[in-house]
């Protein structure tokens, strides 16, 4: 069930954003290589006029943590609560 959410989020969100930056797939590539464990949620959101990509990986010790990737660049961005 989750492959088949992820293939579609990979269907679904554009290839490249403009500007040479990075999709939701390859987003969800780099928490995976950079966490392991399992994706359990990403989506793309406008964040003070930039899209971000948000991502939840459950790791192995049984934590879920929470990535944020900037989609112009493919940078980590720090977390900010609101």
């Amino acid at each position: 069930m989750l492959k088949m959410i992820l293939l579609s989020l990979l269907l679904i969100s554009p290839g490249v954003y403009a500007g040479g930056g990075v999709s939701l797939g390859q987003a969800v590539e780099q928490a995976r290589e950079r966490v392991g464990g399992r994706v359990i949620s990403a989506e793309t959101r406008e964040r003070d006029g930039r899209q971000i990509h948000n991502i939840r990986i459950l790791t192995k010790e049984g934590k879920v943590r929470r990535l944020r990737i900037n989609a112009d660049g493919g940078r980590r961005q720090n977390g900010r609560r609101r």
